[in-house]
């Protein structure tokens, strides 16, 4: 499912409320997902068949536990709140760059 939240787009500055996972890929040997992330100007902008404003990969730590669904587990780890327990693991700057954001259908 979609997320929502206002993301400014690093490549122009406009702002994407709707974001939409492409596409998942697991590598096993690293523990870790990828993510690529379509974003949009909102829901009727994707509906209309518009191209996304922006779309970036995002690398995941940690694989979904078996008969997890990759898609789900990427969008639940994407709107995941930053940790304050400083387990943020440097190298990754746009991890967090959806963390709250609300799944939406």
């Amino acid at each position: 499912m979609p997320l929502q939240q206002d993301y400014d787009t690093p490549s122009t500055g406009a702002v994407a409320s709707y974001h939409v996972v492409q596409q998942v890929s697991i590598d096993y040997v690293s523990n870790l997902v990828g993510a690529t992330v379509a974003s949009y100007l909102s829901k009727d902008a994707r509906d209309a068949g518009k191209f996304a404003m922006y779309t970036q990969q995002i690398q995941l730590q940690g694989l979904p536990e078996a008969g997890t669904d990759a898609l789900a587990y990427a969008e639940a780890q994407l709107s995941a709140v930053v940790p304050t327990d400083g387990s943020v693991v440097p190298g990754f700057p746009n991890r967090y760059a959806f963390a709250g954001a609300t799944v939406v259908e």
